[in-house]
């Protein structure tokens, strides 16, 4: 159990440092912004080696980033046992971290959340 547990850490760890790539990478689509409500981000699985990226709609990533538990990832990226898909959009879907430590992680790591 305990290697269940450290490998829920570890995509929970991973998923983190890829949201906080993709709000500096929000920054650069800003200056397209004028262009397009589009942006491109990296895939946001606990897969440390995946660097795929995903086209998504501004709007979209600013509701995703309300909520510090729901991340962006590739159709079959999921991870079944740590999240749980509640959206599918084109090109990716939306998981949430199920309570315990994925989701703690998300929340402690989210620096758009004030601290408590």
């Amino acid at each position: 159990m305990c290697g269940v547990d450290e490998r829920a850490r570890r995509i929970g760890r991973n998923e983190a440092i890829l949201r906080q790539v993709n709000e500096q990478v929000e920054g650069l689509n800003e200056t397209f912004a004028a262009l397009t409500d589009k942006m491109v981000i990296v895939c946001e699985c606990g897969d440390e080696n995946c660097v795929e990226q995903i086209e998504i709609a501004r709007a979209e990533y600013e509701s995703l980033r309300a909520d510090p538990v729901l991340f962006a990832v590739r159709p079959g990226h999921e991870e079944a046992d740590v999240e749980d898909v509640v959206a599918r959009r084109e090109g990716y879907h939306v998981v949430a971290k199920r309570p315990g430590a994925p989701a703690q992680i998300a929340e402690k790591t989210d620096f758009r959340r004030p601290d408590d």
